[in-house]
């Protein structure tokens, strides 16, 4: 369904970009008017990369102009002045930003050259003189002027200057300290980047689109149910793509987007207040602590990531009582070891990341730049906090809106979609483009590993490249593209990194701010486009309204009696937006219990119901109840304490529930139970079923869990206490 419906929305997102870019008829026209002077200008050096479309061009308009001199130039000169350019032909690339010449236009250097023969300093010091041309000139056509301030670059010595700086002088903006390397050697090697082959900004553009469409393909398949061990019994295979071995799963969710967005708010809503800061903790106006997240309407309050473990309710179908709650309601008979919402969802506890905010140029160090992005590493999934009322601009920085009918906004929130999506993929796609010599030289597997900095198994890569690879063949006749990665092209590297980010870390969207006006417009726009630049789907909520509801009542436990905000809504949108990104890429859930009749919980289990850090504390389980929800089940309200050996342990049926890998094994869970200390000795038998009441069935340990054996009742060579009376 996904796939259908990115196919029928492609040529309507091409448009959307291309409705983006287009200037005012003020400076369209002066655009216009300057790229037509510089082909009369420089006819044997200019060349068009944009296109035109019956005798108009298309934006943005991109060209670029030769700047070493001809051959027949070149005979005339000196010997010594010929030392001056490059050893190969160099053109300096122009393209139009959206205000230009009101802003700064788009440049760079096209050449055939590796770095050897035009060094990393060489091309910053060209293309500085270049910028600094442009700057002095803003407001003003300025192309011509800075083709001559490039030309007299070169003829004034300036390769041989910018190799007479030291290290220290190089600005750092330029990530001259990837090229830093401890050997002579592979210093050289790091620096032959050029056999990747240039290609125009609409192939790349074309190449993302249909990295996303593999993306999700691969998540498909990975949901599928059509799974086998392979021979080597470490790989599962879902249809054409394959995971890793299984295993308990520690699920993280990543909160991404511009500064003052919201990511902040939402994460304290999510987490009430989770992230304590002991002495330093944020107070109310009489001085009462409640930590949490630091918020405030301005960029770059959270420098540190904010990390705390957040509710998620478990995306339907996921537990054995869903199919009743349907049907029947609730029974008050199955328990639940974190809690209900609302609407009797089981909730899951994962782990919360709130990061730096994102501006654009991050990749290239901007803002918190390379530091925020490796703090998303560890993520399964973004959810990307859109500020939906275009009441920030793209720094984060407050902007007044001024509307007409609420349709002029200060900024365009599906722009803040677009930035943001680029700038993840520069992130990797830079890192590859630096590397890509190396990368050919060694072939796939060294390909394979320049993805293992990104927290995710060799097999998981292997399953994007072949879909990749695959597609390459279907659609390019293009066979067996991995073996022949010298061939490929810039758009070839994007369409990879856009479809491994997209199954690496798939994107959910929080519509923010939802109760300003102007909103209401963006998040229909928004929701009726998806999915829209690798996001699949979105949640239009009130972040601060939600949270002000969890800290009414947090501060109600800390200091019983005290006044309640006025303005605050049930997190229940909150809620919906962390399991629609669970759901992205769900986990399974399995049911260990000790009895297959009663579905009573492992007594083994217990301290974990009790104690382990996952486990909601006082002020969480008020806002729960509160909100219609429930306590956990070993949750004791009179005396705000878990309770530990009760006879209250054994009421609840279907009470624990572990989070695993898609693929793992009955083995996978014998062996996280024993981590657990809830099991001990070697595993003897297991018995499964899917559904409550359904009759159970004998398993074999490398049987896949899923949901037809998520209910598990293990049986162990070695007992404990509680494990002698077990029939």
């Amino acid at each position: 369904m996904i796939q259908k419906k990115i196919a029928a929305i492609m040529e309507e997102e091409e448009n959307e970009s291309k409705k983006v870019n287009i200037p005012d008829t003020e400076h369209s026209e002066i655009q216009a008017d300057e790229c037509e002077s510089m082909s009369l200008i420089f006819p044997d050096e200019f060349q068009l990369l944009s296109r035109m479309v019956e005798g108009r061009y298309t934006y943005p308009i991109t060209y670029s102009i030769q700047l070493k001199p001809s051959q027949e130039e070149i005979s005339m000169m000196n010997p010594d002045d010929t030392r001056l350019w490059p050893k190969d032909n160099v053109s300096l690339a122009v393209e139009y930003s959206i205000g230009y010449p009101d802003t700064l236009p788009i440049f760079s250097l096209h050449h055939d050259m590796n770095l050897l023969d035009f060094k990393f300093k060489q091309i910053k010091g060209c293309l500085d003189t270049v910028k600094s041309t442009a700057q002095s000139e803003l407001h003003m056509p300025c192309v011509m002027s800075c083709v001559y301030a490039a030309r007299d670059f070169f003829e004034s010595g300036g390769l041989e200057s910018c190799l007479n700086y030291s290290n220290n002088e190089v600005n750092e903006d330029c990530q001259e300290e990837t090229l830093l390397l401890s050997s002579k050697e592979e210093r050289d090697d790091e620096l032959l980047t050029l056999s990747l082959k240039p290609v125009l900004l609409e192939q790349i553009h074309k190449c993302k689109l249909e990295g996303l469409k593999i993306a999700d393909s691969v998540l498909e398949n990975m949901s599928s149910t059509n799974k086998k061990t392979t021979s080597d019994g470490n790989l599962i295979e879902f249809n054409d793509a394959r995971i890793g071995k299984g295993g308990s799963w520690k699920y993280k969710l990543g909160l991404v987007g511009k500064p003052s967005a919201g990511k902040s708010t939402l994460f304290n809503a999510a987490t009430a207040f989770a992230r304590q800061k002991g002495g330093n903790g944020e107070s109310d106006e009489d001085g009462l602590a409640i930590g949490g997240a630091t918020m405030a309407p301005h960029p770059f309050t959270t420098i540190d990531p904010n990390i705390g473990y957040c509710l998620v309710p478990a995306p339907k179908g996921l537990c054995p009582e869903d199919e009743e709650i349907d049907k029947h309601g609730l029974s008050s008979n199955v328990g639940c070891t974190h809690g209900r919402d609302s609407s009797n969802r089981r909730l899951i506890p994962v782990i919360l990341k709130d990061v730096a905010g994102l501006v654009p140029g991050a990749y290239q160090g901007r803002g918190r730049g390379n530091k925020f992005l490796d703090d998303l590493t560890d993520a399964d999934v973004l959810i990307h906090v859109v500020d939906a009322s275009g009441s920030a601009d793209t720094e984060g920085n407050t902007v007044t809106i001024e509307t007409e009918n609420n349709s002029n906004l200060g900024s365009n929130p599906l722009d803040d979609l677009a930035w943001v999506q680029n700038e993840l993929v520069q992130w990797i796609a830079l890192n590859l483009k630096t590397k890509w010599d190396k990368i050919v030289k060694k072939g796939s597997d060294k390909l394979v590993n320049m993805f293992s900095g990104y927290k995710q198994n060799q097999a998981f890569v292997w399953s994007v490249l072949l879909a990749v690879e695959k597609f390459m063949f279907q659609h390019e006749g293009r066979d067996h593209a991995l073996d022949n990665l010298g061939d490929w092209h810039e758009g070839d590297l994007y369409r990879l990194v856009t479809a491994f980010l997209g199954s690496r870390f798939p994107i959910a969207l929080a519509l923010n701010k939802s109760d300003i006006a102007t909103a209401k417009q963006n998040c229909e726009k928004i929701i009726s486009a998806l999915p829209f630049h690798g996001a699949h789907v979105a949640t239009s909520m009130c972040a601060r309204e939600e949270m002000n509801f969890v800290q009414q009542y947090i501060q109600a436990t800390i200091a019983p009696g005290k006044k309640q905000i006025e303005k605050s809504v049930v997190p229940a949108s909150v809620w919906n937006c962390l399991q629609s990104a669970m759901a992205l890429r769900s986990p399974v859930l399995v049911f260990p219990v000790l009895s297959m009749d009663t579905y009573e919980s492992l007594p083994g289990m217990n301290n974990f119901a009790t104690r382990d850090s996952s486990l909601p504390n006082a002020g969480m389980i008020s806002c729960l109840i509160a909100a219609g929800g429930c306590a956990p089940t070993l949750w004791d309200i009179d005396s705000n304490t878990y309770i530990v050996n009760s006879e209250k342990n054994k009421c609840k049926m279907l009470r624990d529930t572990l989070c695993m890998k898609p693929g793992s094994t009955i083995e996978d869970v014998f062996e996280s139970l024993k981590n657990m200390g809830a099991l001990e000795g070697e595993f003897v038998r297991a018995e499964a079923a899917g559904k409550i009441g359904e009759k159970q069935k004998l398993a074999k340990k490398d049987d896949c869990i899923g949901i037809h054996n998520r209910i598990l009742k293990i049986m162990t060579t070695k007992r404990r206490e509680w494990q002698k009376n077990i029939p």
